[in-house]
């Protein structure tokens, strides 16, 4: 297995933008979910299916912003480069 210093720039930056888009994914989808729960009926078993939604959907978010902090807002995706051993 190959270590992070392995990692080019480039590579980390598009790992970066990779990640940051699967959670934007994941919490729209858990967000999608949320308001479907909500059309239905309200029982105490739907209210707690909303909390653990919105636990994830924090969590999700905590890690997004996270992860942001790393991403270069200038780099070009392009500039991704991969050595072949």
């Amino acid at each position: 297995m190959k270590s992070k210093e392995d990692m080019s720039n480039g590579d980390f930056q598009k790992l970066l933008a990779i990640s940051l888009n699967d959670l934007s994914i994941q919490r729209t989808l858990l967000e999608n979910e949320i308001q479907h729960q909500r059309e239905d009926l309200r029982t105490l078993e739907q209210d707690q299916a909303i909390e653990k939604l919105e636990r994830n959907i924090m969590l999700i978010k905590k890690d997004y912003e996270h992860f942001q902090e790393f991403a270069d807002a200038s780099f070009d995706k392009s500039e991704a480069t991969y050595d072949v051993d």
